[in-house]
């Protein structure tokens, strides 16, 4: 078994594995069920669609049974806490946990005291891996490298989205731009060469250009008019005039139409937004593949299938 935990655990070349593992499976026509019988819970303890739902298709695509556990009507009402909460699903013979949590590494700590593998969902601003890989699934997959440049902007003190990507991009060599507010962008920030307040500057000859959600309520904490920040930092066709002809663009989701990103670029020919959706669950499947570490049993699967 495996825990994934954090970008920082896997090498480049486990990123390189994980990625062309997940293309090769979002090819095939008939997946093996390498997981077959065995069970996979989604402990969501703040909302999620795209990581939720994406892990619990990916599960079903391998022949995992899913067990979705809902907060609002369990015990934790009750008191219980978050780890006695995974404890009790682990001894319900549960195969693999997926957590998300406002709690900055609490995966980590639930990881240290269960049996089985713990997948991070999201945790506070910390980390979100399988977002990472689904990223740099996409990205591979439409410029078939991932030694680009990348220019993330928004709100990147509080992203935990952030904090991933550029971790994984840096194994490749990528040139990682970081672009927004000075109240939302740290003065330093670990493998990135440019930390830029003007967005015009940040997209110039990018290969891609990713937009977080902003997230009003922080945001009004900071500015008087908000709208301000929209003006500046929304990505629209305007903005995109600065940027090369092939840059495309790119969100995490949920989507705050015409805040971060104007209603006529989000879902246009240059945005792989879409994409990042779909291949969430391939990415996924090859990350619940990792953490059961059945490597060799999905090979002789796929051989027999031949």
């Amino acid at each position: 078994m495996r825990h994934v935990l954090d970008m920082k655990d896997f090498s480049k070349e486990e990123v390189e594995r994980l990625v062309e593992r997940a293309l090769q499976l979002k090819k095939m026509r008939q997946r093996p069920k390498a997981l077959r019988g065995k069970f996979l819970a989604t402990a969501f303890f703040e909302p999620s669609t795209r990581t939720k739902l994406s892990f619990q298709r990916a599960a079903k695509e391998l022949g995992m049974k899913v067990i979705d556990f809902i907060t609002e009507i369990s015990s934790l009402r009750k008191g219980e806490t978050d780890l006695d909460t995974l404890l009790t699903l682990e001894a319900m013979e549960i195969n693999a946990i997926v957590v998300r949590t406002r709690k900055n590494e609490a995966p980590k700590y639930f990881a240290q005291h269960l049996s089985v593998p713990v997948i991070n969902g999201g945790d506070g601003t910390n980390e979100h891996p399988t977002q990472a890989f689904l990223d740099l699934t996409t990205l591979y997959e439409h410029f078939a490298k991932l030694d680009l440049r990348v220019a993330i902007v928004g709100d990147i003190l509080h992203s935990r989205v952030a904090r991933s990507l550029v971790e994984g991009l840096n194994k490749f060599g990528a040139n990682v731009r970081l672009c927004g507010p000075e109240e939302f962008v740290p003065k330093t920030f670990p493998g990135v060469e440019l930390i830029a307040h003007d967005l015009r500057e940040a997209v110039k000859d990018v290969d891609a250009i990713y937009t977080l959600r902003i997230q009003k309520e922080r945001l009004e904490q900071v500015f008087d008019n908000v709208e301000e920040f929209f003006i500046e930092y929304q990505i629209n066709e305007e903005i995109l005039k600065a940027a090369p002809s092939h840059a495309v663009i790119m969100h995490p989701g949920p989507i705050n139409r015409n805040v971060e990103i104007s209603d006529e670029v989000a879902y246009s020919k240059r945005s792989l937004i879409l994409n990042q959706v779909k291949n969430g669950v391939y990415a996924r499947m090859a990350v619940l593949e990792e953490a059961l570490r059945l490597d060799e049993t999905v090979r002789s699967l796929e051989e027999s299938m031949a």
